[in-house]
């Protein structure tokens, strides 16, 4: 027999002690709307006094299932910093004839006037929308926020795209009194659960319920030609996944430096269809296999049907690897070209619906569209190249577990010349042949290709190297001046050109240089190899220097690192949940010379000495001396790993303990000796 699903009219589900009991909309408690701190986190500028998502399962008028997401929460504004929280973006997504539906939309300003609750409404004519890509992108804003306001929001989401069911973010940068979510899953469609976060679940239940419904079963056909009863209309009791997820006193977020990407540590779920059987039919199986991506990506038309046809570059890379030989060298020319040629539009995909020669004519593209015109043209070459499917650092984590490309966000390409493999990105200018943009250096990306694909490991393959010296002389009213000469190499050359190309010109480089740096006015400079992307960069500042010595009597004391000073450990945490990471290796040298006044002598140096981490994964190592009118500083810092796990984090905050210790003290030098 066939079932066609009605209706679904009754789920039974019994609430658990220690569930949050959500109060109906428009209940604000006073003790809530007079409260002037959150006494559990008297810094925080916000507070979700309870946030609460559900999501289950129902039919629509054409007999489908869907699924129906509903949010409520309140917010308590403490400080005006907190004020941008009552700009809400709520996002639906649209693909050919369907499109999530944004329903039963609530949103109040709750304020204190005179000592009394006064509710402001949001006013419909205030509600915008905008669409891009499959993307539509519902605006509000909150009316008439103030410091103490209470915000409530209460809405509703329709979707057909039983494939998209909504996951929950528990943790965000404020802290929360409650946050939880339930699900209600008919057991037709089974979800991979994935949780993240380092926070124990208040509630955690995963049981096993029941629903009923309403089905319209084919009757067999009757005596007689052509004949059949109209269906009847049985009702079924089908089983369900219920859960519910909670935690109580959600600590805010702290971000602290060295930190990959919030979304891979904050305390979420999330949900990914792996199989669907409705009954008496086959079931129908979502689950992948890496070497089934791998032939799904080489079958696509966005994808990897676009590095197959060559015939609109043959003429290109015919003339731009004329009269080379080896393979590296026509691979290099064709990197070269296509970063000169091509300007990033700051979009990743890992399609291109638009196909290559749109983009190549345009000369701007997509990360999917710039990379897979690299795979072409090294294709078209006769190399040996294959495009890389990865997630951006900014994007998180894609877990190599369990096969999906869900997670990837990005393409790069790899290339295999010899027994040697290149990762190459081309969206950057900046990048040289064979280091990819920081943003890059995330994990694994998964390699596409006729052999069944694998993985790319996208480690750094260089540093960041940064050289400076300071010869300066220092008069008696506390005045530097001199030249400082640098030299930025790997990721410090990458850096500083893309700081130096965001301004209009080096002029407006250095003007901002200038303002952002105490005491600092540059009489001249120059760069050196700016447009070089294979050597160093350059650069030397003429430069005055005020307001880094004080004079106290006969005395005058400075830090002798001066603009390299680090005042304040960039580690807050007592306890840090989440790894250090350093993104790529690091180098920075600096050598001080001070000529000092005359009629002055040295009163007293800060010590010489070395700081490290037992196994020398950072280390710092600080050399100063005296000699007549002269004292040289020579300054290492180095990090030689990349990652380091929370339980090392407490090595890493007490080195920079010491650093900063280290920094802060003063050459001193005294008048008349």
């Amino acid at each position: 027999m066939k079932y066609i699903f009605l209706i679904l009219f009754v789920f039974l589900f019994s609430v658990s002690r220690g569930q949050f009991e959500e109060p109906k909309f428009g209940k604000v408690e006073m003790n809530d709307l007079t409260m002037t701190k959150y006494s559990l986190d008297t810094t925080a500028s916000a507070l979700y006094l309870f946030d609460n998502g559900e999501t289950k399962f129902i039919l629509n008028p054409d007999l489908n299932f869907q699924f129906i997401y509903v949010r409520h929460c309140q917010i308590k504004i403490f400080d005006k910093s907190a004020f941008h929280l009552g700009d809400i973006k709520i996002m639906l997504y649209h693909k050919g004839q369907s499109s999530e539906k944004l329903g039963d939309l609530k949103a109040v300003t709750y304020n204190l006037v005179d000592g009394k609750m006064v509710k402001t409404k949001l006013d419909n004519d205030k509600v915008y929308r905008s669409s891009a890509d499959n993307t539509t992108i519902v605006n509000f804003a909150f009316p008439e926020v103030k410091e103490g306001s209470i915000l409530e929001l209460s809405y509703s989401i329709t979707s057909d795209f039983i494939y998209n069911f909504r996951g929950w973010t528990f943790q965000t940068s404020y802290p929360a009194r409650w946050s939880q979510y339930r699900y209600d899953i008919p057991n037709y469609y089974q979800y991979r659960k994935s949780s993240k976060g380092y926070l124990p679940f208040t509630v955690n239940i995963n049981e096993a319920g029941t629903a009923l419904f309403n089905v319209k079963v084919d009757a067999e056909p009757g005596e007689g030609y052509g004949t059949r009863p109209a269906p009847e209309v049985r009702t079924i009791k089908a089983i369900t996944e219920k859960g519910v997820l909670a935690v109580k006193d959600v600590p805010a977020f702290v971000s602290e430096p060295n930190l990959d990407c919030e979304e891979n540590y904050v305390q979420a779920i999330d949900f990914e269809l792996s199989s669907v059987q409705f009954p008496g039919a086959i079931r129908k199986d979502f689950t992948k296999t890496w070497e089934s991506v791998n032939k799904e990506m080489l079958d696509d038309v966005d994808f990897g049907q676009l590095v197959k046809t060559n015939g609109f570059i043959k003429d290109t890379v015919s003339a731009v690897c004329a009269n080379l030989s080896s393979e590296l060298d026509k691979a290099a020319a064709i990197y070269n070209y296509l970063q000169r040629r091509m300007k990033w539009d700051g979009t990743h995909h890992i399609w291109s619906p638009d196909g290559l020669k749109k983009p190549f004519n345009e000369r701007v593209g997509s990360s999917s569209e710039l990379n897979l015109l690299l795979n072409l043209m090294f294709t078209t070459a006769g190399l040996n190249s294959s495009p890389v499917l990865f997630s951006t650092r900014d994007n998180g984590n894609a877990s190599s577990i369990f096969p999906t490309i869900a997670k990837f966000n990005s393409v790069l390409t790899s290339l295999i010349i010899g027994d040697k493999t290149y990762l190459l990105d081309v969206t950057s200018k900046y990048c040289p042949f064979g280091i990819l943009p920081a943003n890059d250096i995330n994990g694994r990306g998964r390699i596409v290709n006729s052999s069944g694909g694998g993985w790319a490991s996208l480690d750094p393959v260089e540093k960041y190297r940064e050289v400076a010296q300071y010869t300066l002389n220092l008069d008696a009213e506390g005045k530097f001046s001199g030249i400082i000469t640098g030299s930025s190499v790997g990721y410090a050359g990458i850096l500083l050109r893309n700081r130096i190309s965001a301004e209009k010109s080096t002029d407006d480089y250095i003007r901002k240089m200038q303002e952002n740096t105490k005491g600092l006015t540059v009489n001249k400079f120059a760069f050196t190899d700016l447009n070089n992307i294979y050597k160093p960069v350059s650069d030397s500042l003429f430069v005055d220097i005020t307001d880094n010595a004080e004079i106290i009597g006969d005395k005058i004391m400075f830090r002798p690192l001066l603009f390299e000073v680090i005042e304040k450990n960039r580690y807050s945490l007592e306890e840090r949940k989440y790894p250090v990471n350093y993104n790529y290796p690091v180098s920075e040298q600096y050598l001080f010379t001070y000529t000092i006044p005359e009629g002055y002598s040295v009163e007293s140096l800060p010590a010489s000495g070395v700081i490290k981490l037992p196994d020398n994964s950072i280390s710092v190592s600080y050399t100063i001396q005296n000699a007549g009118n002269k004292i040289t500083l020579g300054y290492r810092f180095s990090v030689n790993k990349i990652l380091f796990l929370p339980d090392e984090y407490i090595n890493v905050k007490s080195i920079y303990d010491q650093i900063v210790k280290k920094h802060s003290e003063q050459v001193i030098l005294k008048k008349g000796v």
